[in-house]
């Protein structure tokens, strides 16, 4: 599942892209990847809606993430990579307004990500 999942994340971003957006043949491999498994559908579907959610997310939420996710990444000493590759993403988020858009799947998947790391580190 976690494969599909990322092939969907990786789909979604591509129908963002102008670039792939305006390319038939693009738009072909989409439309034939959708058409080979149902579970394919059901991930792109489920990250089409985490996408549309990312749209409310205010400067202010923003700016905790990204100071939360560094006091985790400095208590930790320099961090993992989760945590370095989140605030990178968070800052892109909120300096460039083209990047937020196109990050915005891939910021809710680093969130879970980092966050499931850093819970699970203090059962181990």
């Amino acid at each position: 599942m976690q494969h599909i999942d990322e092939q969907a994340l990786s789909w979604l971003l591509k129908q963002h892209d102008p670039k792939h957006q305006n390319d038939a043949r693009s738009q072909s491999a989409f439309r034939a990847w959708l058409s080979i498994d149902p579970e394919h559908q059901a991930a792109f579907l489920r990250w089409k809606l985490e996408w549309e959610a990312m749209d409310g997310i205010s400067e202010e939420h923003l700016s905790r993430l990204r100071a939360n996710s560094r006091q985790a990444a400095g208590a930790a000493g320099s961090g993992t990579w989760r945590q370095r590759l989140l605030n990178s993403c968070l800052d892109a988020w909120s300096t460039n307004p083209a990047l937020r858009f196109a990050l915005g799947g891939a910021v809710c998947l680093l969130l879970g990500v980092a966050f499931l790391g850093s819970v699970g580190s203090y059962f181990l």
